[in-house]
């Protein structure tokens, strides 16, 4: 009986031992087989194909293949920051392993995080800016994938390493609706506005007008434009990035763009020859275009005026327009001389004690421009002899609002005004060639306090 008992002792001390060895190899294998994982996990995220491949054993699967699922050589830029946004949202969870210890080997299961690019705000959004901000507020999407690690050879190795980086980077072989290609691709054709023959004259604006295929607006992303422009060797601008909202775009250079150094006197953009760069905002060439600017000489236009006698100042308003623009602009019936200081004494007419003479031109909200004016005295009413280099007042100004009334105010502000006849000569142009308006006034001996007395 005894010997009996300590045979049993014996078998249920080996039990024990065995099963403790087991215990003991299960949480060692467990350990590894999910401290390989981890790792593995990693170099998925990262994207690492030169370290993914090692996991692939003898399965054929190269290198270059694996960089082609994980960062496509033929993604254009748009694409290629799309699937960048969408990899850097990516998260992992490597699970307790599940081992078998008459199999040797174990199961792994790893779930995987990654934000939801099919969210409404994601779809939405016009540009990969727009999208990557979307995309950081999406959801996030769950991949459920595990691996077998294998412990039958001399280190541990996981058997479906290429199951798991298809599964996570499967959304780079998605079509997403994404331009493909370069914008260039896209493109139809181009021409010089206004200068079929490729010159231009007298001038204050060149350009180009572009056409795309209008099959580009059924894709996402859709990179802008820049531009540059120069005179010979001279880069006189270079555009911002410019949205494409239409099959055509015009892109400009204009007088605001060329500044006072890159105007002739009469205002309009220098002589010579001028090159348009067009590119996509990711710098690859669209087009180029070439123009010539040849400008005519302008002669100034003579400044003339009726002879009207006195009387014909005290009872009539004295103007005239030379430009068929500004009168279609003007209200006519709200445009004459404006009594500042209660001295007019008739229609075109002041009493010699006013401090302004001023000609308020009513026009139309949408009339912006510049306009350049100069006042002359003369003892004439026909203005004849006066010298048009010496003008006794000169400005220019901007129509100012007043209530719901655009007017120019043509003032000339003086201490004193002699007697006699004052002519104003108003210029489109900063050259002051293009009279565009004319009116005159008298001032006459007395005073308003005289003439009211």
């Amino acid at each position: 009986m005894k010997i009996f008992k300590r045979a049993v002792s014996v078998v249920l001390l080996v039990s024990f031992v065995m099963l403790s060895l087991c215990a003991c190899s299960n949480k060692t294998q467990k350990d590894s087989a999910k401290a390989l994982c981890e790792t593995f996990c990693e170099d998925v995220k990262v994207g690492d194909a030169d370290k993914l491949v090692t996991y692939l054993g003898d399965s054929g699967v190269t290198a270059n293949e694996l960089k082609e699922l994980i960062t496509p050589s033929d993604f254009n830029s748009e694409e290629s920051s799309f699937s960048s946004a969408i990899k850097d949202s990516i998260t992992y969870n490597v699970q307790d392993p599940i081992y078998d210890y008459k199999a040797k080997n174990a199961t792994v299961f790893i779930s995987w995080r990654e934000a939801d690019y099919n969210s409404e705000d994601a779809l939405k959004a016009g540009t990969v800016a727009e999208f990557k901000t979307a995309l950081s507020a999406s959801p996030e999407t769950i991949i459920t994938t595990s691996v077998t690690v294998d412990f039958s050879g001399e280190t541990p190795r996981i058997l479906n390493a290429k199951d798991v980086i298809d599964a996570v980077y499967e959304f780079n072989t998605i079509d997403h609706g994404i331009m493909p290609g370069v914008l260039a691709d896209f493109y139809k054709k181009g021409s010089l506005v206004l200068a079929p023959d490729g010159v231009y004259s007298n001038t204050d604006s060149i350009g180009v007008r572009l056409d795309f295929d209008k099959e580009l607006f059924n894709y996402r992303f859709i990179p802008g434009i820049t531009y540059t422009v120069s005179r010979g060797e001279d880069v006189l601008i270079a555009s911002g990035v410019i949205n494409l909202e239409e099959d055509s775009i015009r892109l400009d250079f204009t007088s605001e763009m060329a500044g006072e150094t890159g105007l002739n006197e009469d205002g309009y953009i220098l002589d010579g020859k001028y090159t348009f760069f067009v590119y996509d905002e990711h710098s690859k060439v669209i087009d180029s275009f070439e123009c010539t600017v040849e400008n005519e000489v302008i002669e100034p236009e003579i400044i003339e005026f009726e002879d009207y006698k006195e009387d014909y100042y005290l009872s009539n308003l004295v103007y005239e327009f030379k430009d068929d623009d500004l009168m279609g602009d003007s209200i006519v019936f709200n445009s004459g001389w404006w009594d500042y200081d209660g001295t007019s004494v008739g229609k075109s007419a002041f009493a010699s004690n006013t401090k302004v003479l001023g000609f308020s031109l009513a026009v139309s909200s949408e009339k912006s421009d510049e306009l350049y004016f100069e006042y002359y005295y003369s003892e004439e009413s026909d203005f004849e002899g006066i010298n048009e280099m010496d003008p006794v007042y000169q400005a220019s100004c901007y129509p100012s609002v007043y209530d719901k009334q655009c007017c120019y105010d043509l003032d000339y502000p003086s201490t004193e005004f002699k007697p006699g006849f004052y002519a104003l000569v108003v210029y489109g142009d900063k050259a002051k060639k293009h009279i565009v308006f004319t009116a005159a006034c008298i001032v006459v001996e007395e005073t308003s306090d005289d003439v009211i007395g």
